[in-house]
């Protein structure tokens, strides 16, 4: 490999912040045009900058990869590079010096070096390496005064998950061709993504709720207000409430009512009262797994989406003066923070809130054992260019994520919070002599501390701002009378409720993000990539912000682990991340890496090629054929996969293997009136069948969960296009009105809300996604994509002028919610409670 050393020690050493010195022709080479627009209004005359536009080479369609000769990659120019190449090849020709300014981490190494490869530089051009943590002035001086070579470890560690993704992703996507179905795909880290959906999805269905009863009652004191308590114990042992076991558990109705009945007749008063101080620290700067969890919580941001948003921080955003890098880079597995960082975060922290906000010495974050330490967390470049300063200057996405970071970093650097926190018990005697004990709990916020930073302007106070929720409500904090040990209490209300224990929840993104993290699968930076794909690839699918895996999904992860079971672990996927971080440190080599890996991995290959089910010739299962007393077969067609006949083709029944719930209410056949039909799966989603199929093809429609929807209404009005009636139709995504000929006549009537968009001046109407939820989008969508959660309303803001406002529905906890209007306007605060 061309011009790389396994050091990166700097050629020179400067103090403070050195300014580049272009006494010669120097060509500048990063990865997106953004960044280099960016470094070019810092660095000036003698400098020129260009974009390589990401990866100039790659490995080829097939295998690319030599195994009998030291597994040597085979790496070609995609032809949609060939022009940047030619361009990037000509400018290091004419070139002094070449300065490769990829990014700080393992794929901006392999970049720098690709780079070298493909352009292949004259010997009299010098060639340096530098890191931009961040795309400001003081970050560009800084690295362009300690210039480095290419780090040889950083590139084979890149290298290495390169050839081991394709080797995988090649050789395992082969076996299942042969096994399922063309077109499938695994990976190496991808695969056992999905297990972890699936292992969670089978662990649901295998779930068996268990039945407990949970009495609570509301009690006045001689104060107000009244107050909800929960009955905790029994005779001194604790009763079960959530999934938590407990010592004792009130199994039904009747021992329900039988304590109730003794409970409303006795008497009650403050049998235990206890004020303690509770503190809370603040959370680590984020790293970029805390980052993409924390958005997913807090902005409902999907992990590309905050990595995209995060990007466009990092390389530079135009606040009037030019380009600017708002944020360090943005990938990163440590929280530590430069000296410079937090000297400057506890200065603004004296300053805007006071010294007693600010700790006596700084606080210093301490990453896992396992974290790479190269970069510093993520965090504002400039702590004194607050949100308020970037409103109305930043698109809505890049404000939320900036004000976000910008909170937290300064948050680490203060004082905890500290609450007040009441526990108070009421116990009354049973006539079976058992004690039983209600307890309540309040919380007051003494002193903010951190919390006076990082909580939002629409987070209430009692809100859990660490990220971390309770399942049941014994954790609940109420407000609380004032109380004195003894002091008599009546009993207002008693209620009872059944309730079941709950399986474990499936994965949101952040929680998939987090359980990808803790189990050291992947890489945070790769994060975005693995949940965009297993989506992609049909194994995974996103309902209501949570994820199911499907029956494809099933299937392959069952038959993966069958024939490759090392490699579908999650313990050998991280084992491998742990390898590839040895190779980064030199103390392995990319060579030793490969063989130690490949010897199992073709041992494996060979045995799940002779061994592992083969869903094409179709997998036995317990299931009966009810058209012909056969055995049925789980076999893959054209829509996924279904149950089939063995005795085909002389007996044809089929049924889709993914079971939907089906509605309670059935609809009969139009065509021969039989019931009750079979709710289906084709490939544009559930329908409604004929259970006289094949003889009757009678259909009816449904929507996304399978209810049936009713034929066309015809309406009052005419098509302004041909003429014929209007009718009202349900579609993929709900309720429309179209013309009766559609789509042969494409002509469909939209439901306007008399406001102009505010990106293109068209109209604004009510739309559905897939699963039902309402938003609302421009008329002239794909011309126009401007969306919008909340609806947006026809009235002024008196505020700024804006032209609208929306209209939010608000649920604090334990309250009703609240109907409140917001200005659009991330520059403006107004605010008006409607309902």
């Amino acid at each position: 490999m061309a011009s790389l050393k396994s050091g990166v020690k700097p050629k020179q050493k400067t103090k403070g912040e050195a300014k580049p010195d272009a006494t010669s022709n120097s060509l500048v080479i990063v990865e997106s045009p953004s960044k280099a627009k960016t470094i070019t209004k810092y660095l000036g005359k003698g400098f020129k900058v260009m974009a390589s536009v990401g990866h100039i080479r790659d490995l080829p369609k097939k295998l690319g990869v030599d195994i009998e000769d030291g597994f040597k990659e085979e790496y070609e120019i995609p032809a949609s590079k060939a022009k940047v190449v030619a361009s990037l090849k000509a400018a290091v020709k004419k070139a002094d010096e070449l300065i490769l300014a990829t990014d700080p981490d393992r794929e901006g190494e392999a970049i720098s070096w690709h780079l070298i490869e493909a352009t292949r530089p004259p010997k009299d051009v010098k060639i340096k390496r530098v890191r931009f943590n961040e795309i400001t002035p003081s970050g560009i001086a800084r690295a362009m005064a300690n210039p480095t070579d290419i780090d040889k470890h950083l590139v084979d560690a890149q290298r290495a998950r390169r050839v081991l993704d394709r080797l995988v992703g090649y050789k395992v996507s082969q076996v299942l061709w042969d096994k399922v179905r063309r077109g499938l795909s695994a990976g190496r880290v991808q695969s056992v993504a999905v297990r972890l959906i699936v292992d969670r999805e089978k662990e649901i269905q295998a779930f068996n709720p268990v039945e407990y009863w949970a009495i609570k009652g509301q009690f006045n004191a001689r104060t107000p207000p009244a107050f909800w308590m929960r009955l905790v114990k029994l005779g001194g042992a604790a009763i079960q409430l959530g999934n938590k076991e407990a010592a004792r558990r009130i199994e039904n109705e009747s021992q329900a009512n039988y304590l109730k009945k003794h409970m409303e007749s006795a008497s009650w008063s403050v049998t235990s009262l206890e004020t303690k101080e509770k503190r809370r620290n603040p959370p680590a700067p984020f790293t970029t797994a805390r980052l993409q969890q924390e958005a997913a919580t807090k902005l409902k941001f999907a992990v590309s989406r905050t990595m995209q948003t995060a990007q466009r921080l990092y390389e530079g955003i135009d606040l009037g003066k030019g380009p600017m890098g708002l944020i360090t880079y943005m990938r990163t597995d440590s929280p530590r923070l430069a000296p410079e960082a937090v000297t400057a975060a506890r200065e603004y922290i004296r300053k805007k809130y006071g010294a007693e906000y600010l700790p006596d010495k700084p606080r210093v974050y301490k990453g896992k054992s396992d974290a790479q330490d190269a970069h510093e967390a993520v965090r504002p470049t400039d702590i004194t260019l607050t949100p308020d300063k970037l409103k109305g200057r930043l698109d809505s996405d890049q404000f939320r994520l900036y004000s976000l970071i910008w909170r937290c970093t300064v948050a680490c650097q203060m004082e905890a919070a500290r609450f007040d926190e009441t526990v108070v018990g009421a116990a009354t005697a049973l006539p079976n002599a058992e004690e039983a004990l209600f307890e309540a709990r309040g919380q007051i916020e003494r002193f903010p501390g951190w919390l006076a930073a990082y909580r939002s302007d629409e987070e209430p106070k009692s809100d859990n701002t660490n990220g971390s929720s309770s399942e049941s409500e014994e954790d609940d904090y109420i407000g609380l009378p004032l109380l004195t040990p003894g002091a008599p209490l009546t009993l207002k209300k008693l209620e009872v409720s059944q309730q079941l224990t709950t399986p474990p929840p499936r994965y949101s993104e952040a929680s998939l993000v987090k359980k990808l993290e803790d189990d050291g699968i992947g890489r945070p930076s790769t994060y975005a990539s693995i949940i965009s794909t297993i989506q992609d690839r049909d194994y995974v699918k996103k309902h209501e912000g949570k994820f199911r895996a499907t029956e494809l999904g099933m299937v392959v992860t069952d038959l993966l682990i069958q024939g490759f079971r090392d490699l579908m672990d999650p313990k050998y996927t991280s084992g491998m991340e742990t390898k590839l971080d040895l190779i980064e440190e030199g103390k392995l080599t990319f060579l030793k890496a490969m063989r130690d890996f490949y010897g199992p991995f073709e041992r494996a290959l060979k045995s799940a090629g002779n061994d592992m089910a083969n869903i094409k010739v179709g997998i036995p299962t317990d299931q009966t054929c009810p058209k012909c007393g056969g055995n049925l077969l789980k076999r893959m067609g054209k829509n996924g996969v279904f149950f089939g006949c063995s005795r085909y083709p002389d007996c044809d029944h089929t049924a889709d293997a993914e079971k939907l719930e089906e509605p309670e209410d059935a609809p009969e056949c139009p065509n021969c009136g039989a019931t009750p039909m079979i709710l289906r799966k084709g490939r544009f989603g559930p329908f409604w069948a004929c259970p006289n199929y094949p003889a009757c093809k009678g259909i009816v429609k449904a929507d996304p969960k399978g209810i049936p929807v009713p034929p066309d209404v015809p309406t009052d009005e005419s098509c302004h296009v041909c003429g014929k009636r209007f009718v009202k139709r349900h579609g993929r995504y709900g309720e429309f009105i179209c013309c009766e000929d559609y789509p042969k006549c494409k002509t469909v009537k939209k439901e306007v809300l008399g406001i102009p968009c505010p990106k293109c001046g068209g109209d604004l109407s009510p739309r559905k996604t897939r699963f039902g939820k309402v938003f609302y989008g421009c008329t002239k969508y794909p011309k126009c994509d401007f969306t919008v959660w909340d609806k947006p309303v026809p009235k002024k803001c008196p505020k700024c002028g804006q032209p609208y406002l929306l209209e939010k529905v608000r649920k604090p906890r334990g309250k009703d919610p609240v109907t409140v209007l917001i200005c659009p306007n991330e520059g403006c605060d107004f605010e008006e409670i409607t309902g």
